[in-house]
């Protein structure tokens, strides 16, 4: 997941141009500044950063831990269960490591 913090406003042909390096959706403009509509939307582009200009617009942060992921089932599975069930071999997978570390720690 990506943040955006706005530091300057992005104005006129420069907010058109901030607006082309982020997914379709990400920036838009309003009233002739851009704006942060849906940061969900992006897809970790650093294109921005190729723009000096732009540079001083957007502050680009990450939050490392979250992520968004969609599941999809072809009717065999819900879902939400096909997800319960990964995180259980998720788990078990996880555990078999943690002992294997504990051997070589010891």
């Amino acid at each position: 997941k990506q943040w955006y913090q706005r530091r300057v406003r992005v104005r006129g042909a420069a907010a058109e141009k901030l607006r082309e390096c982020f997914s379709p959706g990400v920036i838009e403009i309003e009233e002739g500044v851009a704006v942060v509509k849906d940061a969900r939307l992006d897809s970790g582009s650093r294109e921005v950063l190729r723009h000096p200009e732009l540079v001083e617009g957007v502050k680009l942060l990450k939050v490392r831990d979250h992520f968004i992921f969609t599941v999809e089932s072809t009717g065999a599975m819900d879902p939400l269960d096909l997800v319960r069930e990964a995180v259980k071999v998720l788990k078990k997978k996880c555990e078999v490591y943690r002992k294997e570390l504990d051997v070589l720690t010891t």
